[in-house]
């Protein structure tokens, strides 16, 4: 049975544990894609090939591969297929940035999608934020320009395409959010993710061609490198993420994943010996401030719409303020 979507204001505390795992598990992406010794568009294209057989392999054991046969399914797939192009891309420019500056510059810039989500989610997808919660990303955003301003004057103006970049790679990795939101719910996750990965990794064997990058990488150091690439940031990070699309907004997931940049750069501190600096510290406290007051609107919310429905002495229902999972 497919779950049904919770309200902004109806978050369960699984969801939020599941919110949490995605967040940990992205973060180790940064790590796993500098430990690579094969070009960005190399990496991108074996992490989305092995992220689609390794969801496809969990949707057989699971039986969802009967719904490659729904009518769902034939309704949707060129648009599954459009948001796997689109994940290409931003893989693409993300991979590629993370070579060009710090891993810190990187992904805090790439976590700047939520102002592009939030704009997308409004226009797109009606769903409209609260005063409070534009506030936070607001100022979740500021953190991490915070973040990239202080790595830009640490590194130097040599920086700049990689943050370029990253920013880009931001732009696209919201209209990824935006197209899990709305095409993803009704499918099983297994089924959605291992069209849309392999769908990225098909798109992105032209640019590697157009490149004159070999793709055929089978030494045993990189081949475990991409399989811990499919494994934790793709199938425990970006497939729980699309899971979540389908039960809370996107703007909402594109706001929580602002703790990445928190995790990346703790992790490029012990392994790549990126050590943050004061003003980065600052930043990352900026960026929780930001995190805490989206999730304090959500819960304000909650209780808000508890209330009211207390005054209705029981006679309506809507899901509201529990586990619909």
């Amino acid at each position: 049975m497919v779950e049904q979507p919770e309200s902004e204001s109806s978050i369960s505390s699984r969801t939020l544990l599941l919110l949490v795992l995605a967040v940990s598990m992205v973060s180790s992406a940064s790590i796993f894609i500098r430990f690579s010794e094969s070009p960005p568009l190399v990496i991108v294209f074996w992490r989305t090939l092995y992220g689609s057989i390794v969801m496809a392999s969990v949707g057989a054991m699971r039986g969802d591969l009967k719904a490659f046969r729904g009518p769902q399914l034939k309704a949707t797939w060129l648009w599954l297929v459009a948001i796997g192009v689109v994940l290409s891309l931003h893989f693409s420019t993300w991979f590629t940035s993370l070579f060009m500056t710090t891993v810190a510059a990187s992904v805090v810039l790439v976590n700047a999608s939520p102002i592009f989500t939030a704009i997308f989610s409004t226009l797109i997808l009606g769903e409209s934020l609260r005063r409070k919660s534009w506030v936070g990303v607001l100022v979740a955003v500021g953190g991490a320009i915070l973040l990239a301003w202080n790595d830009l004057m640490s590194v130097g103006f040599g920086a700049l395409t990689g943050d370029a970049l990253a920013l880009l790679s931001a732009f696209f990795l919201a209209i990824y959010f935006i197209g899990g939101r709305r095409y993803a719910e009704g499918l099983p996750i297994t089924v959605y993710t291992s069209i849309v990965y392999l769908s990225a990794a098909i798109a992105t064997l032209p640019l590697c061609f157009s490149m004159g990058l070999n793709v055929l990488v089978f030494e045993p150091r990189e081949v475990i490198i991409f399989l811990a690439l499919a494994i934790f940031p793709t199938a425990l990070g970006h497939s729980v993420n699309n899971y979540l699309l389908t039960l809370v907004p996107a703007y909402v997931i594109s706001s929580a994943v602002l703790g990445e940049p928190i995790g990346a750069t703790l992790l490029a501190a012990v392994f790549l010996s990126e050590i943050p600096t004061g003003l980065t510290l600052i930043g990352f406290g900026v960026i929780l401030l930001g995190i805490a007051l989206v999730l304090a609107d959500i819960a304000s919310k909650e209780r808000s719409k508890d209330l009211t429905l207390d005054d209705t002495n029981g006679t309506e229902s809507y899901g509201f303020g529990g586990d619909s999972n």
